[in-house]
């Protein structure tokens, strides 16, 4: 997992192309969510959550934790570009009192 500030990302940015989080890589599918209920943990499903290609999470609004394998591994807020890397079984659990607004992307290697 790394996580960056939106502002670490290069202005130049258009189309699926995401190379300053990912060089080589493009967004493969996304979307966007928003979840207004404290406690909330992204892809609560039993077993583990993981992918074969890195998922990219831009937070918009909300704020708290990020869990890899099971163990809180770091904290997120409004403004936070958590990259989790294929294979990290991984959660976001909403802690704050603004609802969780968040994007989310499956990159795949430029071909």
């Amino acid at each position: 997992m790394r996580k960056l500030k939106l502002t670490d990302l290069a202005d130049h940015h258009r189309g699926p192309t995401f190379t300053s989080v990912l060089p080589g890589h493009v967004v493969e599918r996304g979307g966007f969510r928003v979840y207004a209920q404290p406690g909330f943990r992204t892809h609560d499903e039993p077993g583990r959550h993981v992918h074969t290609v890195p998922e990219v999470f831009v937070i918009v609004q909300g704020s708290g934790a990020i869990e890899i394998e099971g163990v809180e591994a770091d904290r997120f807020q409004a403004g936070d570009v958590v990259v989790f890397e294929p294979g990290e079984d991984h959660h976001l659990i909403s802690q704050g009192a603004d609802p969780l607004v968040f994007t989310w992307m499956h990159l795949e290697p430029v071909a």
